[in-house]
């Protein structure tokens, strides 16, 4: 039986990862699910943002479900999110982006975002010289060959027809630059066996292309920061941050999150949308073997937005994170009993 580490979080977090296991627990999985407690909760608990204990669960997990962090005005503060990253060496940040109804959309994108999730300014070291701040950043040929053959491999296994590598190479002459180059030595292989297509962007130029020409777009593989500014971009043309999940990989251990933040200012209302949760649940339930429940669940999450009865407050409907979760609930129960 598959146990998953169920890390709720802070803020909007335990709103949307109570929703999401709700709608996990009608699917009658042979699952078990345990939770544990990290940032600001645990601090008050124990003055630690994440205990030793939480990052041996998480570590021994087959999955981890998590939620939202909030961060704290603590300068000794280490995200846990960043730990779990790089304790459990998640290097790729798999972030699908998908309209679910155009008439909230600005733009009918399907793209998928292949973020590398190690290294670049996220891991950077900053100093301060005088009156100036020096921040320098990491980008190895090990963690670029990584995340591209990664992107490669899953346009294989999902049917992509194209990957497109998103750097600024033009101004950035050593690391980006190096990270195209291996880009296209590894794409050769791959258009020639599976007639995968590659091509390149800077990065600004990408992120006015996926307004533009969002045609243009299947995959894309990129650095860190890169990778994180465009997923937020992509999400805000298909209705905004309640519709990004995000998958976590390690060659290890797997995590799975909605690729919005805590939201404090409406932590509690009720209103959060569930759907980014619950579709990170669908991308763990692919991980697991449960290919069928997760095209079930993103089945009826198409369905039910079709109708703006249905529409969660953040794309101008009026349902809040339960009643939208129990009508989604009750529509995959009526599927479950038509099979």
């Amino acid at each position: 039986m598959p146990r998953i580490c169920v890390i709720p979080g802070d803020g909007v977090g335990p709103e949307v990862i109570d929703a999401c296991l709700d709608v996990l627990f009608v699917l009658d999985l042979n699952i078990q699910f345990e939770k544990d407690i990290v940032g600001i909760q645990e601090f008050k608990k124990s003055g630690s943002y994440m205990t030793t204990e939480t990052l041996d669960s998480a570590q021994n997990a087959d999955a981890i479900l998590f939620g939202t962090l909030t961060t704290p005005s603590d300068p000794a503060y280490v995200s846990p999110l960043l730990l779990l990253r790089w304790n459990l060496e998640l290097y790729a940040n798999v972030r699908p982006v998908k309209c679910l109804n155009p008439e909230f959309c600005m733009v009918p994108l399907d793209i998928v975002i292949i973020r590398e999730n190690t290294e670049g300014l996220y891991g950077a070291v900053e100093r301060e010289i005088d009156d100036k701040i020096i921040t320098e950043r990491v980008i190895s040929q090990k963690a670029c060959k990584r995340i591209i053959d990664f992107a490669f491999n899953y346009a294989v296994e999902n049917n992509r027809k194209q990957v497109s590598c998103i750097h600024k190479a033009n101004v950035l002459r050593a690391s980006d630059e190096m990270f195209r180059n291996m880009f296209y030595g590894v794409g050769v292989n791959f258009a020639f066996y599976n007639k995968i297509r590659s091509n390149d962007y800077y990065v600004d130029a990408a992120a006015m292309h996926l307004v533009l020409n969002p045609e243009n777009f299947d995959m894309i593989v990129t650095l860190n920061l890169y990778g994180d500014i465009l997923s937020d971009e992509a999400a805000g043309l298909v209705g905004g941050l309640g519709f990004a999940p995000s998958a976590n990989i390690g060659e290890n251990n797997f995590l799975f999150e909605p690729v919005h933040g805590s939201a404090p200012d409406i932590a509690g209302k009720g209103i959060a949308n569930p759907t980014a949760a619950i579709l990170s649940a669908s991308m763990m339930l692919d991980h697991l073997g449960f290919g069928d429940k997760a095209d079930l669940i993103r089945e009826t999450l198409v369905d039910i937005y079709a109708d703006k009865e249905n529409w969660t407050v953040d794309v101008g409907g009026k349902c809040g994170t339960k009643e939208f979760t129990s009508r989604l609930i009750k529509e995959i129960e009526n599927k479950q009993a038509s099979l």
